[in-house]
Parts: C-alpha cells; structure tokens; sequence
C-alpha cells in the first residue's frame, strides 16, 4: 500500500521495543561508519564511510523507515568512498520530528544546522 507523504501522520508506527531495537540498529551502524550529519532545512542527511555491508544495512534501516515513519522520504545515495543517505519532510513538523530523531549522537558526526 502506498501512502502520501503529504497526507501520513507524523508518528512513528513502531512500538517502544521496536523504537529501542531500531536505534540500537542506528547506533551500531553509526559507530562503524557515520562521518557527518547534517540538519537540513528539509530534513537530516547522514554521511556514511563506505565500508562492507554499510550500503545494505543503510537501504535496508532507509526500507523499515518508510514503513513505519511514511511521512518521510528516505533516500540512500552511493557517492564514491561515501554512502548519503537524505530524509525529507513536507511539513515543518515532519522536519523536526526528523531532526529530533537523529539529534542525539550516532556515536560519530557534527550537528550544524541549515
């Protein structure tokens, strides 16, 4: 089923176990290879290293995202020697609540806003 970004609450669908095991996911792969994050004016972008299996594990969390936070894009790019993933709002709400979700630290990256 596709859902309109436009239209998606603003809520995360996962439950407070499923919230803990993603950011466990989140933190993990920060740890190993997160270089810089960037508030944007849209969203959040993370800049990861390219190690082995950075890529997939960053389009698979992008994948599980969408599924339970629909209000968002989330956008995985391969750039050469980095992995970059975008997530995007709509709204100003959506905006933040993206910002909030990656404004503690992955374990590694600055903070800077737009």
């Amino acid at each position: 089923m596709t859902v309109n970004r436009f239209e998606a609450p603003i809520a995360c669908s996962l439950n407070a176990a499923g919230q803990t095991a993603r950011r466990a996911a989140w933190e993990r792969l920060g740890q190993r290879a997160l270089r810089e994050r960037q508030m944007t004016a849209h969203g959040v972008q993370l800049v990861f290293a390219r190690k082995p299996g950075v890529q997939d594990e960053l389009r698979e969390l992008a994948r599980l995202e969408e599924e339970c936070c629909a209000f968002a894009e989330w956008r995985v790019e391969d750039h050469g020697d980095r992995v970059v993933l975008d997530v995007r709002a709509e709204t100003a709400g959506g905006v933040s609540a993206l910002q909030a979700m990656f404004e503690e630290p992955l374990s590694a990256g600055p903070t800077p806003g737009p």
